[in-house]
């Protein structure tokens, strides 16, 4: 059974595990990523939120910490091929990526292709190698069917679903 802490229980660092730092704009120089790992590491968070391209770095500077590295496959529409989708998440967890938060294919899902939405959904969180695999909705995009339906499959592929509201 879960631990139920009323707000004034939460410890400063219960309240950091549960933050995942984001570093995914696609204008930030290295060094502002570096440094956005730093305040991570700082504070403890649960994870910094990298770019595929920094997975490395990032890797190598949280290495020995509690901060986990995650990224992104298949960012920010999620319309890469499955193929696509696989090959990133192996190349993301051989340069050390904890986690990976994959964005799920809408117009698949939309048509109702569901056996190629599962079949994405495993193929991916197969190539994750037992690392978490979160798998991104975009909500806004969605009816309340859909919603439900990606909910299910992404249970049934062994991933985890995350609502996101954001517009492209």
């Amino acid at each position: 059974m879960p631990m139920t802490l009323s707000v004034s229980e939460v410890t400063e660092r219960q309240l950091a595990k549960t933050i995942d730092h984001s570093l995914l704009r696609p204008e930030l120089d290295t060094e502002t990523v570096l440094e956005g790992i730093r305040l991570a590491l700082r504070y403890d968070v649960a994870s910094a939120t990298v770019r595929p391209a920094d997975v490395a770095a990032a890797a190598r500077l949280v290495e020995g910490s509690g901060v986990m590295i995650s990224t992104v496959v298949g960012f920010p529409h999620g319309s890469h091929t499955t193929r696509t989708k696989a090959a990133e998440a192996e190349e993301l967890v051989a340069a050390g990526a904890d986690e990976l938060d994959m964005v799920l294919n809408i117009g698949r899902l939309k048509e109702g292709d569901d056996k190629y939405v599962l079949r994405e959904l495993r193929d991916v969180t197969e190539a994750a190698d037992e690392r978490t695999v979160k798998v991104i909705l975009e909500t806004c995009l969605l009816s309340r069917e859909e919603k439900i339906r990606a909910c299910q499959l992404v249970v049934e592929s062994g991933g985890t679903a995350e609502a996101s509201a954001s517009r492209y």
